[in-house]
């Protein structure tokens, strides 16, 4: 994210201490004044590489898909990412340090919540609207009742466990969501 603004007239924080309606009133308010890149990883890449390189796909796909190539990457965490385009510099508890580390981390939660409530609609058996696929006991009842959906990451320790194959009538490619 490129922020072309130093203040916001709402709260601005790090997601996870925002409610889900201030991080929408927030969102609303940042991105105007923002160059935005999101990136992803598939089910399939994280199961594959790892959740902690795949997140790092993630980012520099993310900074790939900015309008504008900035000179410097701030990134919340202890961690940097080889191979992206952009340089980045690592800030433990960015969130607290950085405005616009803190107002990524909201579009990112924000983004992240709609595709959860777009699966929701598509799968609403599996209470995503709810967890919003965090790996808690409703959910893990979920996946040991009916089996994972092909949005589940076959590597996620509860799945792996139990060695479950897609249900073929859960088998909705990730695309389907995106937009």
């Amino acid at each position: 994210m490129i922020l072309q603004r130093t203040s916001f007239s709402v709260s601005i924080d790090d997601s996870k201490r925002l409610s889900p309606q201030a991080r929408e009133r927030a969102y609303r308010a940042i991105v105007p004044w923002a160059e935005v890149g999101i990136g992803h990883a598939t089910p399939e890449e994280i199961d594959r590489i790892g959740i902690g390189p795949a997140t790092a796909l993630a980012m520099c796909r993310a900074f790939e898909r900015l309008p504008v190539k900035p000179a410097l990457v701030l990134v919340d965490g202890p961690w940097i990412f080889r191979g992206c385009s952009v340089p980045a510099e690592a800030i433990v508890g960015g969130d607290a340090k950085s405005l616009s580390i803190a107002c990524a981390s909201i579009v990112a939660k924000v983004t992240r919540d709609r595709l959860m409530r777009r699966l929701h609609k598509l799968l609403p058996h599996y209470g995503f609207l709810r967890h919003k696929g965090y790996g808690t006991p409703e959910h893990l009842k979920q996946l040991r009742a009916i089996g994972p959906s092909s949005f589940h990451r076959f590597s996620f320790h509860p799945i792996r466990e139990t060695g479950s194959s897609v249900h073929p009538r859960l088998a909705v490619h990730p695309e389907l969501v995106e937009g």
